[in-house]
């Protein structure tokens, strides 16, 4: 069975064209499963840069509507790049001149995406043609995104099992809390499995930890195999279109599904180290992505990848 994660920008109700309406935040999420096919579609609320930086974290495919050429839409186009999102799909309206939108996605990763006047069999069609790799044999690992307790079933998480395998009963580490938990069960599109791989979207019922432990950003995964810390320098790659440079202060920073304020402590060449007053949890390879919520236009500074990883 393949799992593919997709974000939908600009416009929600391609979502509900798309899937079925299933938990809602500041994150709305529809649900579909075609032939051998599961979809995930997430859509972010208000169009929040914090949520919108989460998703985008985590997804395989976007779809980003360009009907309205708002700040917002560049700024995303920005962020997708940044990730390196080259799978998706941009969706213009009817006898729009396509050159003004190579335009703006030239010379990034967007240049790859379909342009589609949005009809949702074709949107299905396309996206059931991007089979994006799997990682099935690192250490497990699930980034929550939803946690909650439900009767008769106790403590339950909703996330994605980002690297291997999770299997029923495994006995596992919260992190950033570094607190021993075991899966009670595994749930798969309201069904209930004994393992489930990476890609997969999943509820875990979860014993040894509560919801308000499991909040949003913590990952549940194999011991020692995450890292976490509240000093940080990483590599970094400052946003070429962001006017205000990089300087000291307190910014927010999104790695995975944590959005996090920061102090910017020092600044090199190629590097910034960042502190926050609670640990931050990261794989070797998770990018980080500075954000200046107070900005008037563009709140993206830049793109970040820690140095102390081996």
């Amino acid at each position: 069975m393949k799992n593919l994660t997709v974000g939908i920008f600009h416009d929600e109700q391609i979502g509900r064209e798309l899937g079925r309406k299933g938990t809602q935040s500041d994150i709305v999420m529809f649900n579909r499963k075609k032939d051998e096919c599961v979809f995930t579609f997430m859509y972010p609320l208000e169009d929040k840069v914090s949520t919108k930086s989460q998703i985008i974290s985590n997804i395989d495919v976007a779809i980003i509507s360009f009907t309205d050429m708002t700040p917002g839409v560049g700024e995303t186009v920005l962020m997708l790049d940044s990730f390196g999102i080259s799978n998706g799909i941009i969706i213009s309206p009817p006898y729009t001149d396509k050159n003004q939108i190579t335009a703006i996605i030239g010379g990034t990763s967007l240049e790859s995406f379909v342009i589609s006047e949005g009809n949702p069999s074709k949107m299905l069609e396309i996206l059931e043609g991007f089979d994006p790799e799997r990682d099935v044999v690192s250490p497990t690992s699930v980034v929550i995104d939803h946690s909650f307790s439900v009767k008769g079933v106790g403590e339950v998480i909703l996330g994605f099992v980002k690297k291997g395998i999770v299997k029923k009963h495994d006995k596992l580490v919260l992190y950033p809390l570094e607190k021993e938990v075991v899966v009670r069960s595994i749930q798969v599109q309201d069904k209930d499995f004994n393992e489930a791989e990476a890609g997969s979207r999943i509820g875990l019922a979860i014993k040894g930890a509560t919801a308000e432990e499991m909040k949003r950003g913590s990952v549940i995964c194999s011991p020692n195999s995450i890292k976490t810390g509240k000093k940080i320098e990483l590599f970094f790659e400052r946003n070429s279109f962001y006017s205000d440079g990089v300087t000291m202060g307190v910014f927010h920073v999104t790695c995975g599904m944590q959005t996090v304020p920061v102090e910017i402590t020092e600044i090199g060449k190629d590097s910034i180290t960042i502190e926050s007053e609670k640990p931050i949890v990261y794989h070797s390879d998770d990018k980080f992505l500075l954000l200046n919520l107070n900005a008037r236009k563009l709140h993206l500074i830049g793109t970040g990848k820690a140095m102390d990883v081996t």
